[in-house]
């Protein structure tokens, strides 16, 4: 086989960026895509579907399909992850596979790192990546509709891009109860709704301290908090840290 055949059908790379990085990816991937995250974190957010990846996971992306990427480095070391790029997919119904994070097990994460990257391609370094796909094909998510995971989702997105929701719009959102989003919350997740959204606040709390020159002041308002002091309060909760505890750790050479 020669490489040129590959040249329009494969990108393979180990990707790093600065601590935090966004990206626009609305008008549909060019590729489907296996990553896996070698350092750092990650959160993937797609038509009322969510996913979050750390250190040490595989997941997958289909091709086409708009999203919008949150990347965060931990501490002082930025991010890297492997990017697996591919437009040949093996079977004829790849569209129906799911944004997901894979099972993980540790044979396939020593076989994605064993893939070359940054390099021209060749049959050995497409041979394994087609070889790792294969055992990931039958345990990756398909579309068949699940609505308590579907109702999980829509609501997780709303509460990322809505800050100022509350559960009342949650639950109106997504044509249910606020009883019955408390009930698929509490035993799916074990959190109640306003739980998870507190979670979700402070995730972006972090990025914006970490990357804005913003006040305290500022955040907490734009995140719907009712005061700079029930921030500060609800952020050491979730992350152990204070604002300035966070901008030092994260902003410092």
């Amino acid at each position: 086989m020669k490489d040129v055949i590959f040249s329009d059908m494969f990108r393979f790379y180990e990707i790093e960026r600065s601590k935090y990085h966004y990206s626009d990816n609305r008008s549909g991937s060019q590729e489907h895509y296996i990553a896996y995250m070698l350092q750092g974190h990650c959160r993937i957010v797609a038509n009322g579907h969510m996913i979050s990846a750390k250190e040490g996971d595989l997941f997958y992306i289909p091709m086409g399909l708009p999203y919008q990427s949150y990347w965060y480095g931990d501490s002082s070391n930025s991010i890297r992850f492997l990017s697996l790029g591919f437009r040949w997919f093996p079977e004829n119904d790849s569209s129906s596979y799911l944004l997901q994070v894979l099972p993980k097990r540790d044979e396939w994460c020593e076989k994605v790192q064993q893939i070359p990257t940054n390099t021209a391609l060749g049959s050995t370094a497409v041979g394994r990546f087609f070889a790792l796909l294969s055992e990931l094909l039958p345990l990756m998510e398909k579309n068949d509709f699940d609505s308590k995971r579907y109702l999980l989702q829509q609501a997780k997105t709303y509460m990322y891009e809505h800050t100022d929701c509350t559960v009342r719009h949650v639950a109106r959102h997504c044509g249910v109860s606020e009883s019955t989003l408390y009930t698929v919350f509490k035993e799916s997740l074990g959190k109640t709704p306003h739980a998870v959204k507190q979670e979700l606040l402070c995730e972006k709390a972090v990025f914006l301290l970490s990357t804005t020159d913003k006040s305290v002041q500022e955040i907490s308002d734009m995140l719907g908090f009712s005061s700079p002091s029930y921030f500060r309060k609800i952020l050491k909760v979730h992350t152990a840290n204070t604002p300035r505890e966070i901008r030092r750790r994260f902003l410092t050479v």
